[in-house]
């Protein structure tokens, strides 16, 4: 981002040897060796490793007056209203994080009101856009990530290894998960929570009590994976769509039949 490179001075790295290379690769800014020269910057971007921040946030704060300053945190899980050397200090704090998947175009930021504007502007000049998250939203942004990056990829290996498993090649599982899923992910677009109807609720649990004993032969994860699946489920549309909810359990009624 040519707006924001252009403007960095001081680079402050673990030694003044890394310090320089950082700033030689970002062809931007003048390596040095420690905070004090961070003391004429009114913005201050962080770029570390999350298990580092508190650490280094103190050590700065120890350094350098920070009142009134604007310290950005990059790519940062914690919320910015956390407790920290920064805030204690009297810093505007935000956070900044590029959206995973996006080619660093959207971002979304929170944090002091003064600097999430500051931000917006910066951003418009290198045409990205920025979505401003509500006060101590973070871990809701947050879970949302993690669901559709990491939580979803159980499900999805289950779906395609259980059609290789039935005949399919690798390929035309991925292929088959991959439209299956667009279709699932543009219902969800046009009716939103209501996509989940009762009627399908009750036709999925019967398929899957009648699955259930073949799926525990050829591979237990598999029905465990379906288990817990029908069970979030059902927990979290409890309400919608009438929210179907069966009598007894998957187990249960699959050992009585």
């Amino acid at each position: 981002m040519p707006a924001l490179l252009g403007q960095i001075g001081p680079v402050v790295g673990t030694s003044l040897r890394v310090s320089r290379r950082i700033a030689n690769g970002l062809k931007a800014g003048t390596g040095v060796a420690s905070f004090e020269p961070l003391a004429s910057c009114a913005w201050i971007w962080f770029a570390v490793p999350e298990a580092s921040l508190e650490e280094l946030s103190a050590q700065l704060a120890a350094a350098i007056r920070l009142e009134g300053k604007t310290i950005v945190l990059c790519d940062a899980m914690r919320d910015s209203l956390l407790p920290s050397p920064l805030r204690t200090s009297g810093a505007r704090v935000a956070t900044l994080n590029a959206i995973p998947e996006t080619n660093e175009r959207l971002f979304v930021a929170e944090g002091h009101v003064e600097a999430l504007t500051e931000l917006r502007k910066l951003l418009a000049l290198e045409h990205r856009k920025l979505i401003e998250l509500g006060p101590a939203t973070k871990p809701l942004y947050l879970c949302g990530v993690h669901l559709a990056a990491d939580l979803l990829l159980p499900v999805i290996a289950g779906s395609v290894e259980s059609l290789r498993a039935a005949g399919f090649s690798r390929e035309e599982a991925i292929r088959a998960v991959e439209a299956i899923g667009s279709r699932t992910l543009r219902s969800y677009g046009k009716a939103g929570l209501k996509a989940w109807k009762a009627a399908n609720a009750q036709r999925l649990h019967r398929a899957l009590v009648e699955e259930m004993d073949a799926l525990r032969l050829t591979d237990p994860r598999l029905e465990s994976l379906c288990l817990a699946g029908f069970a979030s489920a059902m927990s979290f549309f409890a309400g919608e769509s009438g929210g179907h909810k069966p009598r007894r359990s998957l187990r249960a009624a699959n050992s009585v039949r």
